[in-house]
């Protein structure tokens, strides 16, 4: 199943969640609840991610992504067609997704993975309303991001009786590799498609989606109108998210 959220070790100062290089202490596959469970803290906890370092560990990790925004993510800003003439006349390989009611595609040279979601933990006082908390995927701790939250829509996440984002986030989109990558909850995951250059439609000026300002054009794929995120605008609204 999922990893917990980290604990530090015991043998580590409350204080310095950090490694002496520079990584977060992942205690919790060592001596937490998936593995040899010989941490001290459990019998008082229970569960590693009940640990009150937790809060301090997933703060250190995100100042170590305010630190380093560029570290590990991954070409964000790069058109991974471009670097190839062949294959941007092929057409931009994309991958296609949903998040609530809209329709989305991000360059395939920008995402590490799909993966399937895992639990999201809170932070306390965080920095910025999109910032929905971290979540242990495949044994590294992420930062996750509300994608309609970074776009300034709140509307679905504070409507009365709907499930937090994260809750009904049928995958997720692993933006960037590495320590700093970022995991994004969507809605849903068409697949990957390969758009032509001239299928891509401008911007209409009375376009009123919430997304519009990261969207540098549009295609139709079954029946649907896609937003082609700008991945260079999306890495930068992600790092304003993280300061």
């Amino acid at each position: 199943m999922t990893d917990p959220i980290p604990m530090l070790s015991a043998a580590m100062p409350p204080s310095a969640p950090v490694t002496p290089e520079g990584t977060i202490d992942d205690c919790w596959r060592r001596i937490g609840v998936t593995g040899n469970r010989t941490c001290p803290l459990l019998a008082t906890h229970i569960h590693c991610r009940n640990c009150p370092v937790y809060a301090r560990a997933a703060v250190a990790l995100l100042d170590t992504l305010v630190a380093d925004p560029d570290a590990d993510t991954g070409e964000y800003g790069v058109d991974s067609a471009a670097a190839n003439p062949a294959d941007q006349l092929a057409g931009e390989s994309c991958v296609i997704f949903r998040v609530g009611d809209e329709w989305l595609a991000l360059p395939t040279g920008v995402l590490g993975e799909v993966t399937a979601p895992v639990p999201v933990h809170s932070l306390p006082h965080r920095r910025h309303a999109a910032l929905i908390g971290v979540a242990a995927v495949r044994g590294a701790l992420l930062t996750c991001i509300s994608l309609p939250l970074l776009f300034g829509d709140s509307a679905s996440s504070t409507a009365p009786g709907v499930q937090p984002e994260s809750q009904r986030a049928a995958r997720f989109l692993i933006l960037g590799q590495g320590r700093n990558a970022i995991a994004l909850p969507v809605s849903e995951v068409t697949g990957v498609e390969r758009v032509a250059p001239d299928a891509l439609l401008p911007l209409p000026a009375t376009l009123a989606r919430a997304s519009a300002r990261y969207t540098r054009a549009l295609f139709e794929f079954n029946g649907h109108s896609i937003g082609l995120l700008d991945a260079g605008l999306l890495r930068q609204a992600l790092t304003r998210s993280l300061s």
